[in-house]
C-alpha cells in the first residue's frame, strides 16, 4: 500500500508539471542534508556515511509526510561537494552541518588547463553513484526508488571551485575565460545527470540547483547564465525540467522563462502573483511559504494560514505546486511540514 501511494502521489505531481494542470495541486519539498540528518537525530556523518541510517531517515520522512512529492526523491547526495570534488576541491567533513568546500588550487587558470571530471571515476561522485546501486533495492518494494537525478548548476559548482566573489569578478575582468570555465561545468551537469539516470528505472525528470545565478542582472544572466541552463535541460528532451534558485531577483525572471523549465522552486520574497506575470501562463511554480520565518519559527497556526492562502491563490496563478520558497531549512519542526501538507490534501 505504502509504494502505492507514493507513486500516486508522485504521478500526480508529474502530471501537474507535465500538463501545467491549473486545477490540481499538491506539496512538493526538497529535503536535504542541511535538513534531514537532525530530523531523526543522527549525525551528519552517519547520515553520509551509515546506509541503513540514511534508508531508515528516508524511510521516516515519507512515512510521516503521506501525500507530498520529494524532489528529487531518496537524494544521494554530499552537500555542495560532489561536483567540485571530481575538479580535487578539499572538504571539511562535520557531524553536524553539510561539509565545507575548499577552492580549488590554481585558481581559474588550472581550472581552464583542466578537462571536465568523468563522474564515472572522479571525485565523490563514482561514491554518490554506487550508493544509489546499493540503496535502490531496499527502496524499490516501498516505491521509493529514485526517480529523478539533480545537480548544482554550472554557476553555482564555479562559484565552489573560484569562489564567489572571484567568479563574479571573472564576469568582468575575463570574461572569455569565464565562458570556457561555465561550458566545462555545464559540460560536467550534463554528464553528472546521465550517470545518474542510467542508475534509475523510469527516470521522470532532473532537478537543477543554482543560485548564484541570481547574482547577476539580466544582461550578465543572458551571456553567463540562460544559455548553459537551456544546454543542460535541453540534453533530457523526455524528462520534465526543475530548476531552484531562491536569490530573489525578479530583473532575470523573464530570461529564466525561456530556459526551459517547467517547475520553478524561487524565492519567498517573490510573489506568486508578481512571479506569475513575470513568467508567463505555464511555468508550474513551485513555493512560497517562508522556509524560516513560517516553517522554522511559526506556530502551527501561523503555517496553517499560510498553507490556506497560498492554497487559495492557487487558483488564480496557477499552475502551481505547494512548498517552500526553497530548501526544508534546517530546525524546521515536522509539524508544521505535517500542516501544510494537511491543508493542501484537504483542500
Amino acid at each position: 500500500m505504502e509504494q502505492e501511494h507514493y507513486q500516486q502521489t508522485l504521478a500526480k505531481f508529474e502530471t501537474i508539471v507535465r500538463n501545467k494542470a491549473k486545477d490540481q495541486t499538491l506539496v512538493a519539498l526538497i529535503v536535504d542534508s542541511p535538513w534531514l540528518p537532525g530530523y531523526p537525530g543522527v549525525s551528519t556523518l552517519d547520515f553520509y556515511f551509515d546506509c541503513q541510517c540514511w534508508l531508515d531517515a528516508y524511510f521516516k520522512v515519507f512515512e510521516d509526510l503521506p501525500g507530498v512529492a520529494f524532489v528529487p526523491g531518496a537524494w544521494v547526495e554530499f552537500g555542495m561537494a560532489a561536483e567540485p570534488s571530481g575538479w580535487g576541491a578539499s572538504i571539511q567533513w562535520s557531524s553536524d552541518s553539510p561539509p565545507a568546500i575548499s577552492h580549488c588550487p590554481g585558481g581559474l587558470p588550472a581550472l581552464l588547463e583542466a578537462d571536465a571530471p568523468d563522474p564515472e571515476t572522479d571525485g565523490l561522485m563514482p561514491v554518490i553513484l554506487k550508493q544509489y546501486e546499493s540503496v535502490t533495492p531496499a527502496l524499490e518494494p516501498r516505491g521509493l526508488a529514485p526517480r529523478m537525478a539533480a545537480a548544482r548548476g554550472p554557476l553555482a559548482v564555479a562559484s565552489h571551485l573560484l569562489g564567489v566573489t572571484e567568479l563574479l569578478l571573472t564576469t568582468k575582468t575575463e570574461p572569455e575565460n569565464c565562458l570556457s570555465l561555465l561550458e566545462k561545468t555545464t559540460d560536467l551537469c550534463i554528464r553528472w545527470l546521465q550517470c545518474q539516470l542510467k542508475r534509475m528505472d523510469s527516470p521522470i525528470g532532473v532537478l537543477v540547483l543554482d543560485d548564484v545565478v541570481g547574482m547577476l542582472g539580466p544582461d550578465d544572466a543572458e551571456k553567463f547564465a540562460l544559455p548553459f541552463l537551456r544546454r543542460i535541460f535541453e540534453s533530457f528532451p523526455d524528462l520534465i525540467h526543475i530548476y531552484h534558485n531562491d536569490t530573489p531577483n525578479e530583473s532575470i525572471f523573464w530570461g529564466l522563462s525561456t530556459i526551459g523549465m517547467d517547475a520553478f522552486n524561487f524565492s519567498h520574497e517573490i510573489d506568486v502573483e508578481r512571479a506569475r506575470e513575470l513568467l508567463g501562463p505555464d511555468i508550474v511554480l513551485m513555493g512560497n511559504i517562508p522556509p524560516l520565518d513560517v516553517l522554522v519559527r511559526g506556530s502551527t497556526s501561523e503555517v496553517r494560514r499560510a498553507a490556506q492562502d497560498l492554497l487559495q491563490k492557487a487558483t488564480s496563478f496557477g499552475p502551481l505546486v505547494i512548498s517552500a520558497g526553497g530548501g526544508v531549512s534546517p530546525g524546521t519542526p515536522i509539524e508544521n511540514l505535517q500542516v501544510m501538507a494537511e491543508v493542501v490534501n484537504a483542500g
